[in-house]
């Protein structure tokens, strides 16, 4: 069995048995406490795009208020990054996988607050070419991948 056939398994067998999971908020604001969160790479990688489509959809869309660029550079605020300091830390916080993971993920909310601050002052197209292409575009790519080897490492062997 692959691990995406196991990963998946895996998460239909702990749904069914704690119930049908709810989603998750994107970010937890300030004072407010939100119970600990599991993920299965697919999950994790899922809250990741959904984090980015929901960034890319305000820089590419008809709005040009601002956006607090304070939060997009913490990297804690996001499903995965709470993830990463939480359930993620307790189960892979010995691999050194999970430590270049967490490396990649803060390395692209640094790129994506940049995007944003260009976003903030003006320069959309400059904003624009930074989340399609550049640095942001290679730190999600491998955020993507390093999650990918992180539950590929960890998968119980045959």
């Amino acid at each position: 069995m692959d691990w995406k056939k196991w990963f998946r398994r895996e998460r239909t067998d702990t749904a069914a048995d704690n119930g049908e999971r709810e989603e998750e908020p994107l970010t937890v604001l300030p004072g407010t406490t939100s119970r600990p969160i599991d993920l299965d790479a697919i999950d994790a990688i899922e809250a990741h795009m959904r984090w980015k489509a929901r960034l890319e959809a305000r820089l590419f869309g008809p709005k040009t208020t601002a956006i607090a660029a304070d939060h997009v550079f913490l990297d804690k605020r996001s499903t995965l990054g709470r993830w990463l300091c939480g359930r993620g830390q307790e189960r892979f916080g010995t691999l050194d996988t999970f430590s270049e993971l967490r490396r990649h993920h803060a390395e692209f909310h640094r790129h994506a607050g940049q995007a944003v601050l260009a976003f903030n002052a003006g320069r959309r197209d400059e904003a624009i070419r930074m989340v399609t292409g550049g640095d942001y575009a290679r730190a999600s790519q491998r955020l993507r991948q390093t999650i990918t080897r992180l539950f590929e490492e960890a998968a119980p062997r045959p």
